[in-house]
């Protein structure tokens, strides 16, 4: 793609058997009526999903490399990629559920005009995208079936189907529920990691009473954060013992009976989760927040705010797959241009391999 593209005539000779008369020819090394390269295709897909337009990604092509392409065109490299990564899109999904730890998110996607979901699950090797029409338990329970991992989250309902997972309130959350009561209080938002004492954006007496239980759930919070760093390699009795004592000072400072409104809905909502609060303490290697599917997460709402979202479901049947594909590569050190290369030629995928660590290997 350096310059002006190199224009090939394939030739293919054919000839009839002088025995059964049948005409005979080898197979074709493209597909046929395609008449673009492996090469041009992948790299339109990967501006894709880089968040260009159509229209912008056939202005480059037609500027820097002298090819002319139509909307149709581009639309069916892309679905050309999808379909020819769809095996691996499928093995990926089937590894999720056999990691010991994922992360998992959701965001709404428009397709059609229409409210969708966008769902993220994301291990340390591995990304799978799923848009759906709904953000109930169909989706977790066809990516997440059989998990006998740690399944990190924001406290979602349909996160709960899966009970052959541990779970792990993403604690960050819970700081996000602290930080919009602080402003309907008239507090300004405070961290969860740093203790910062609660400062009024308005006049008017202090509301001492949040003030009070957000200090303290922070504080619990917090205290357990800092025991899993400083004792990364304690033996597991004292792991459930200090969870044990974790979740005994937690109910005891959420039962108690709060007269705030925001105090009480948050002790409440928390009181529902207060088994998954605490999760990290006894699986080591289980992060207390869900900020790598945050991070990943973060990719689809990139396309979404550029794009508006996808016009049909076929074209959201290709995004999750491509998508997939793409952070996958990120995460793995992967050239994303070559798998789609090898999956377009047919050669399979040689430069993508297994994740090196799947749950009870």
């Amino acid at each position: 793609m350096n310059g002006y593209p190199l224009v090939f005539d394939v030739e293919i000779a054919r000839y009839n058997c002088p025995g059964c008369r049948r005409r005979v020819e080898p197979d074709s090394p493209y597909p046929p009526h395609q008449q673009y390269g492996f090469s041009l295709v992948s790299r339109v897909v990967q501006l894709r999903l880089l968040g260009l337009s159509t229209v912008k990604i056939i202005d480059y092509l037609e500027g820097a490399h002298g090819v002319r392409l139509s909307t149709a065109s581009v639309l069916k490299m892309e679905r050309w990629s999808a379909e020819s990564l769809g095996p691996l899109y499928e093995t990926l999904k089937a590894q999720i559920p056999h990691q010991p730890v994922i992360h998992a998110d959701e965001t709404k996607f428009r397709v059609g005009g229409q409210n969708g979901w966008l769902w993220s699950f994301s291990t340390p090797e591995t990304v799978v995208y799923r848009i759906a029409p709904s953000r109930g338990h169909d989706v977790v329970e066809e990516v997440l079936h059989g998990a006998r991992g740690t399944l990190v989250h924001d406290g979602w309902n349909p996160y709960n189907v899966i009970g052959t997972a541990d779970h792990q309130f993403d604690l960050l959350h819970a700081n996000r529920w602290l930080e919009r009561e602080e402003i309907l209080h008239r507090l300004e938002p405070r961290p969860l990691l740093q203790v910062v004492p609660a400062k009024l954006t308005r006049a008017g007496p202090p509301p001492q009473e949040f003030i009070g239980f957000a200090d303290e759930t922070r504080r619990l919070l917090r205290f357990a954060i800092e025991w899993s760093y400083q004792h990364p390699d304690i033996s597991r009795r004292k792991r459930r013992r200090f969870y044990r004592s974790m979740r005994w000072w937690m109910a005891e400072h959420l039962r108690r009976e709060w007269h705030d409104p925001g105090a009480a809905r948050i002790a409440s909502e928390l009181w529902k989760r207060r088994g998954t609060l605490f999760t990290f303490l006894v699986n080591p290697g289980v992060s207390w927040n869900n900020n790598p599917a945050e991070t990943e997460i973060r990719q689809g709402v990139l396309y979404r705010k550029i794009s508006g979202g996808r016009r049909s479901w076929g074209g959201a049947w290709a995004l999750e797959r491509l998508m997939s594909i793409y952070r996958t590569c990120r995460k793995r050190g992967l050239q994303f241009v070559k798998v789609v290369g090898d999956a377009l030629s047919g050669s399979g995928y040689p430069a993508f391999g297994p994740p090196s660590a799947p749950a009870g290997s």
